[in-house]
């Protein structure tokens, strides 16, 4: 990992340098890959705040740019802050990633390469994709068959006006409808 320096307006003392350099380098340890971190210094000429130096630090990470602001009454503190925020970005995009690694499906893959076909189905065909309500007033499996054609549907969920229980109506793949009553 590469750290660069540079500053506005301001010169830096090896102290302040090796201050720099050991504080970004810290953080550092939430995320492996990062290659150069940009730490640009600016002094603030502004009479309504205290804080006289700013400090940006900036790297590319995981295809994505970590961007972190500091400020501060000295160069030090400055980067302090930046890299306090620096660090929570790092720590929240390395948490981000690893999440999406967890969840991601892992490939049934057999030795040679070529993919094993699953005894189980796929996952996106087991997932709830739609909720639906059942039809709201009760009514007779007559009344049920006519809203499931009505509707489009193959399979109604009604609650029945004679027994008061939720029954089913289903077409059948012979085009016969079917009650399916609780036991």
């Amino acid at each position: 990992m590469e750290v660069r320096i540079r500053g506005r307006g301001i010169r830096f003392t090896d102290e302040t340098r090796a201050h720099a350099v050991g504080r970004v380098s810290r953080t550092a340890k939430f995320f492996d890959r990062l290659g150069e971190i940009d730490v640009n210094v600016t002094r603030v000429n502004s009479h309504d705040t205290d804080h006289r130096f700013r400090a940006e630090l900036s790297a590319r990470a995981a295809g994505q740019v970590v961007r972190a602001t500091g400020e501060g009454d000295t160069v030090s503190r400055s980067i302090d802050a930046a890299s306090e925020h620096f660090e929570r970005r790092l720590r929240r995009l390395s948490q981000k990633l690893s999440d999406r690694r967890r969840h991601r499906p892992k490939p049934d893959v057999r030795a040679g390469g070529r993919r094993r076909r699953s005894d189980r189905p796929d996952d996106r065909h087991t997932s709830i994709s739609r909720v639906r309500r059942p039809v709201g007033k009760p009514m007779t499996p007559e009344e049920a068959a006519i809203v499931m054609d009505e509707m489009g549907q193959t399979v109604v969920l009604f609650s029945n006006v004679e027994t008061g229980d939720l029954n089913v109506i289903h077409r059948s793949k012979g085009g016969w409808l079917e009650l399916i009553e609780p036991a």
